[in-house]
C-alpha cells in the first residue's frame, strides 16, 4: 500500500511556504505522492449537482484555489522523489494541445514524476465561465486523451477527430517516460470504459462510495479492459479519502477516529485491492495540524499496515 497527501492548495492555507513545508515533510516521512485538485473558478450560482456528499459544493466563490499544474511545478522544485498527482484534472476546461504542453513541461521539470488523474467534470457553470463546451464532454475527454497520446509519442503528431484537429506539428519536449500514467476518476460505466481503454488506474473517492461498491466499479473496469485485449491486472485501483485526526469515526468512508480505527478502515480498502491512497488532511488548525497529522500517521498507522 502506498500513501500520498493533498497539498495545501485551497483556502487560507494555500501558500508557497505551506506547500513547500508539507511537500518536503511528506517526502522526508516516506510518503509516495503529493496531490492537488482542479477548479478554474467557482461561480456564484451553481445549479449543477455536486456528485459527492449532500450534492452541494462545500466551498463558495470566495475560496482561493491555486492552479493545479502551476502548484505541482512549484512542488516539483521543492522535492526530489515523491510522485506528483492531480485528483483530478477536468479535461474539458482547457484546450488539449495547450494542456498537453503544460503536462509535458511539468513531467520534464519534475524528472518524470507526474501522475495525471483525469475526469470529465460536473459543473456546467464552470465550463460556461471559461468558454469551453459542455456538450459531449465525455467523448471530448476521450478524444483529448487520444490527442495527448499522439503528441507524446509521435515525432510529427497530427490528429483528425470529431472535436479536435491539427496537421503535422512539432511537439517537444515529450514526457520523460514517453507518456504519463493516467488515473481515471468517475463512477459511471463510461468512466469504467475510459479507465479500461486509457487508464493505468481506476481512481475512486472513499467519502461517497463504500468498499463493496468501489470493488464492483473496479471489476467493471477490469472486465472492459479484458474485452479490449488488455491484461485486467494492468488497471490498478486507488482511492482518495479524508484523514480526520481529532474526530470520531463518522462512517462516511473517511479515515477518522483513533489510530487503530484508521488502521481498520484502511485494511478494509486494502482487502478489495486498493494499492494507493491519496489523503486530504482535515485540519481546522491549519498547516501546523496538517504537518502533525502526516507525522502521526507515518509513526502510528503505517507501521501497522505491513
Amino acid at each position: 500500500m502506498e500513501f500520498g497527501v493533498h497539498l495545501p492548495q485551497i483556502g487560507r492555507t494555500g501558500s508557497g511556504e505551506n506547500i513547500r513545508r508539507l511537500a518536503e515533510r511528506a517526502e522526508a516521512l516516506g510518503y509516495e505522492s503529493c496531490w492537488v485538485s482542479d477548479h478554474v473558478t467557482i461561480p456564484e450560482r451553481i445549479a449543477s449537482r455536486y456528485p459527492y456528499g449532500n450534492g452541494r459544493l462545500p466551498v463558495g466563490p470566495e475560496i482561493a484555489w491555486l492552479d493545479p499544474l502551476g502548484t505541482l511545478c512549484f512542488a516539483a522544485a521543492c522535492t526530489e522523489r515523491v510522485a506528483l498527482g492531480i485528483s483530478v484534472l477536468v479535461l474539458g476546461l482547457r484546450p488539449p494541445v495547450q494542456t498537453a504542453k503544460l503536462i509535458a513541461t511539468l513531467d520534464v521539470l519534475s524528472g518524470g514524476r507526474l501522475i495525471l488523474g483525469i475526469g470529465v467534470g460536473w459543473m456546467e457553470e464552470e465550463f460556461e465561465a471559461v468558454g469551453m463546451p459542455w456538450d459531449h464532454r465525455g467523448a471530448r475527454a476521450d478524444e483529448q486523451l487520444e490527442v495527448f497520446d499522439a503528441l507524446f509519442t509521435q515525432d510529427r503528431p497530427e490528429h483528425h477527430g470529431r472535436f479536435y484537429e491539427f496537421e503535422r506539428i512539432g511537439f517537444n519536449p515529450k514526457p520523460i517516460r514517453g507518456r504519463v500514467p493516467i488515473w481515471v476518476g468517475g463512477s459511471s460505466p463510461a468512466a469504467y470504459r475510459r479507465a479500461a481503454r486509457y487508464g493505468d488506474n481506476f481512481h475512486s473517492v472513499a467519502s461517497t462510495t463504500p468498499p463493496s461498491e468501489v470493488q464492483q466499479q473496479w471489476e467493471a473496469a477490469r472486465r472492459f479492459a479484458e474485452e479490449q485485449g488488455r491484461d485486467p491486472d494492468s488497471v490498478a485501483l486507488s482511492l482518495r479519502a479524508w484523514l480526520r485526526y481529532g474526530a470520531e469515526d463518522i462512517g462516511d468512508g473517511s479515515f477518522s477516529g483513533s489510530d487503530d480505527q484508521i488502521v481498520e478502515s484502511i485494511e478494509r480498502w486494502a482487502a478489495i485491492g486498493v494499492s494507493h491512497i491519496a489523503m486530504d488532511i482535515v485540519s481546522p488548525g491549519g498547516i501546523e495540524q496538517q504537518v502533525e497529522s502526516i507525522e502521526r500517521f507515518a509513526a502510528n498507522v503505517r507501521p501497522q499496515l505491513g
